[in-house]
């Protein structure tokens, strides 16, 4: 993927006539370009994977397996909100309900395919809008309304419809950032250091595969010379081939064919014999071989790749480095005391979201039908200190 400068900049968000809807990006492609551009690093990707796991720490207990859709269990469930969140920070929950108006079957929608409607009188936006691909102009976006328990808004949306069966639905939609139509990725900050940490990647790898990494160049004079014509008229007139040029065509050719045998791992210690009739010029007169060193130097990328990996892992809650890059020492001694507390500063730098994910889950499972009523709590993922506070 390549990422422009006007690309990674533009962030506007303005009225589209034709779809009814509030464009998210200058191109209403800002949420996908910022899925595709924490796949395409390294350092953005594994910190996303970090910060879910410690928004979840080690889940609900025992209401983990509690079938909370169709497919999914609750943790799974839980997985999904929680990568919206690091990744969006946003979430879009889709909801069907039963013929007792009551809420069944959420599920997490993928955030990059939903758009918003036009906000009425009241500023509120009562229509949401999918499509699984907003670049497709001839795919036509579904249409749902807006999550509104009130038991006498659902039955007339339901009755609009037509019926249960013909009812599409409502969508819960989460924005963590209050002051915008749509969120602002932890990462918009850094959307550079993220693209040029991918774009230093491919740039390495193209330098690999298509430049002049470890060639060998062998520099002979002509094998056939130029004063040697192919053709030439014999005394009848003709135009025959000339046999001497074959005869060195052929010798060129065996020339050849020898040299690509010898070089290679595989041929490593065995030996070439030149015949030439003349070294008085030494053997570079006749036969010179030059190895072309990589183009390739590390040592230009380590500060700037250091730089921006530091900046993206600022971007994610301030990730401690040792999270990510811990060698394997520091699992013993000293640095084992080190990496624990580590653990113990990221758990606290992602407990706000953690907070918002568990009351996110606990909102919506205490309006199921088939829920016990608890209130669940998430587990931590290292041993901490209970809170005067705790609710047991």
């Amino acid at each position: 993927m390549k990422v422009t400068v006007l690309d990674i900049i533009k962030r506007a968000v303005k009225w589209d006539k034709k779809l009814e809807i509030y464009q998210n990006g200058e191109d209403n492609l800002y949420p996908e370009r910022i899925d595709r551009v924490i796949n395409n690093s390294v350092t953005a990707k594994m910190a996303s994977e970090i910060m879910v796991q410690y928004l979840l720490g080690k889940g609900f207990g025992e209401a983990d397996n509690f079938q909370i859709n169709t497919d999914q269990k609750l943790i799974d469930f839980a997985i999904d909100i929680a990568d919206s969140l690091v990744r969006q920070r946003g979430v879009a929950i889709h909801f069907d309900y039963n013929l007792n108006f009551e809420e069944l079957n959420p599920k997490v929608i993928d955030f990059t395919k939903i758009r918003l409607g036009k906000k009425d009188s009241k500023n509120y936006n009562g229509k949401i809008l999918f499509k699984n691909d907003w670049s497709d102009s001839k795919e036509t976006p579904i249409i749902f309304d807006v999550f509104n328990k009130n038991q006498n808004v659902v039955k007339s949306q339901i009755e609009k419809a037509g019926s249960i069966e013909k009812y599409k639905g409502q969508i819960l939609y989460i924005n963590l950032d209050s002051r915008y139509f749509y969120p602002l990725s932890r990462i918009d900050a850094v959307l550079n250091d993220c693209d040029s940490e991918s774009q230093a990647a491919i740039y390495k790898n193209m330098i690999l595969r298509k430049g002049f990494f470890g060639k060998t160049v062998i520099m002979t004079p002509p094998l056939v010379s130029n004063d040697e014509p192919e053709m030439i008229v014999n005394d009848a007139g003709q135009l025959v081939r000339n046999r001497q040029f074959a005869t060195r065509q052929a010798e060129a050719d065996e020339v050849k064919a020898t040299i690509e045998k010898f070089i290679g791992s595989e041929n490593a210690g065995g030996a070439l014999m030149i015949e030439s009739p003349d070294f008085i010029n030494g053997i570079d007169s006749i036969f010179k071989i030059q190895t072309i060193n990589s183009e390739l130097d590390d040592k230009m990328f380590e500060y700037t790749e250091n730089s921006v990996s530091k900046n993206i892992l600022m971007a994610f809650n301030n990730l401690p480095v040792a999270l990510v890059k811990s060698p394997d020492s520091a699992m013993f001694g000293n640095s084992g005391a080190s990496l624990l507390e580590a653990k113990k500063m990221y758990w606290e730098n992602t407990s706000k979201e953690r907070n918002m994910l568990e009351t996110i889950v606990n909102d919506i499972v205490q309006n199921l039908p088939n829920w016990n009523g608890k209130y669940i709590f998430i587990q931590p993922l290292i041993a901490l200190p209970a809170p005067n506070n705790t609710i047991v």
